[in-house]
């Protein structure tokens, strides 16, 4: 029987719930052998010095602690009163809980690994368990600088990843992706991609579409493997791959530079007074460059772009004819001036937009990040929303999006497309 909606209460033992512990698992060498408690001492190579992770003793069977014991009386290179100390040589796996106080907690002997020399055990190997990255996902160059202010290496920028990843991977589920990688980081020139490398591994899914074989991105591996390729920004379509037709309608409101970020603000605004006047559900984010982006979500194969369209020149529209100094629809730059451009025309299909939560190729490394109504005022800045801040700004005041899908199908749309197809409005 299932029982998904079972309450757990701290503090009490309970049939309805299984408890399993999350262990990470290290490979480790060892370093020495305490004599008064038998245990075991660990360590990792960091810049071809030897770094302690602890110590351990549960987990070894009698014979393999008094084997390991001899082996490595037999082998010191040194003795006090209370260790033996041994070269690095004998390679171990050891599975722990959590690292507190620089040290792994509940450390148990898992097995030996004789097919590893010492200098496969790697401190930047035993970071990336923190994390518990998928087994299979190699982060090569871990320390390689990707952005200078802040200090992101490439390890750090997984790590985002595969935090961000259950707030990031809904939206780019079943899309067809274009990224934008950065092989040498925010310091060398970035190129697009589109179609899926040969090079691949086999776990990365792709569709075919107008002779472009897109990856999809529907899998935390997938996820992490594109991290490792420096894929900082994450650009996806207004539908699936089953969808006919948008699966939202997207106001990018473009200033001319992010000096002029306040007409993006201006604009949100007042294009959410009418949006709550038509009883339309909307969310908004920051596009982490220099502009903002209006959501509204759709039912799936309900409206045409043809139906979209004719909203988002309406919109467009009604903002042109109340602040013709501020907005305007041009799409030559030079004969915009300071206008916020009002790019209705970009909803289209094969168009696409920077996914939510995508980092950007910035020098500031910020990021595409959803916001709170509340927050669009003239106090917000684009360089608050940095790759370092992001989660802990979710654990503190969760995810603006959370409710993103489940308002699909509540939304108001039909009858105001109905009107607008019928007759022009006038504000």
């Amino acid at each position: 029987m299932k029982q998904e909606f079972n309450k757990w209460e701290e503090g009490k033992r309970t049939s309805l719930w299984i408890k399993y512990k999350n262990w990470k698992y290290v490979s480790c060498f060892i370093t020495a052998y305490e004599k008064t408690n038998g245990y075991f001492y660990a360590g990792v190579f960091q810049n071809n010095q030897v770094h302690p992770i602890g110590q351990f003793l549960f987990g070894l069977k009698p014979d393999e602690k008094k084997a390991l014991f001899e082996t490595i009386k037999a082998n010191k290179i040194s003795e006090d009163d209370q260790f033996f100390y041994v070269e690095p040589g004998i390679c171990v796996e050891v599975k722990y809980l959590e690292i507190y106080e620089e040290q792994m907690r509940e450390p148990h002997f898992h097995r030996f690994r004789f097919d590893l020399k010492p200098e496969d055990c790697k401190f930047e190997q035993f970071i990336q368990k923190q994390k518990n990255l998928p087994s299979d996902i190699e982060v090569t160059h871990p320390d390689k600088p990707l952005w200078e202010d802040p200090p992101i290496q490439k390890i750090d920028y997984i790590h985002y990843l595969r935090e961000i990843s259950p707030y990031m991977l809904p939206f780019l589920k079943n899309r067809l992706l274009t990224v934008i990688r950065y092989p040498h980081g925010i310091f060398g020139d970035p190129f697009y991609q589109k179609n899926c490398p040969e090079y691949a591994p086999e776990f990365v899914e792709t569709s075919l579409s107008e002779g472009i074989n897109y990856i999809v991105c529907n899998h935390l591996k997938t996820f992490l493997w594109l991290g490792n390729q420096l894929s900082f920004e994450f650009h996806i379509p207004f539908q699936t791959i089953n969808s006919k037709g948008p699966s939202e309608i997207v106001f990018d409101l473009d200033p001319p530079s992010r000096k002029e970020f306040a007409l993006a603000i201006k604009a949100a605004l007042l294009i959410k007074d009418v949006l709550d006047q038509l009883k339309l559900i909307s969310f908004v984010k920051i596009s982490g460059n220099k502009g903002l982006q209006i959501y509204i979500p759709l039912p799936e194969n309900t409206f045409s772009y043809e139906d979209t369209r004719l909203f988002t020149s309406f919109i467009a529209e009604y903002l042109i004819s109340n602040n013709p100094d501020s907005f305007t629809i041009e799409r030559m730059k030079k004969n915009r001036g300071n206008r916020l451009y009002v790019d209705y025309i970009q909803h289209a299909e094969g168009k696409t937009i920077v996914c939510p939560y995508s980092p950007r190729g910035t020098k500031e490394a910020t990021v595409a990040a959803p916001l709170y109504w509340e927050e669009v005022s003239k106090t917000l800045r684009v360089e608050d929303f940095q790759i370092p801040h992001i989660m802990k700004r979710i654990n503190q005041h969760g995810d603006p999006f959370k409710t993103y899908f489940e308002t699909k199908d509540k939304q108001n749309f039909e009858p105001i497309l109905q009107f607008l197809k019928n007759k022009k409005p006038a504000f």
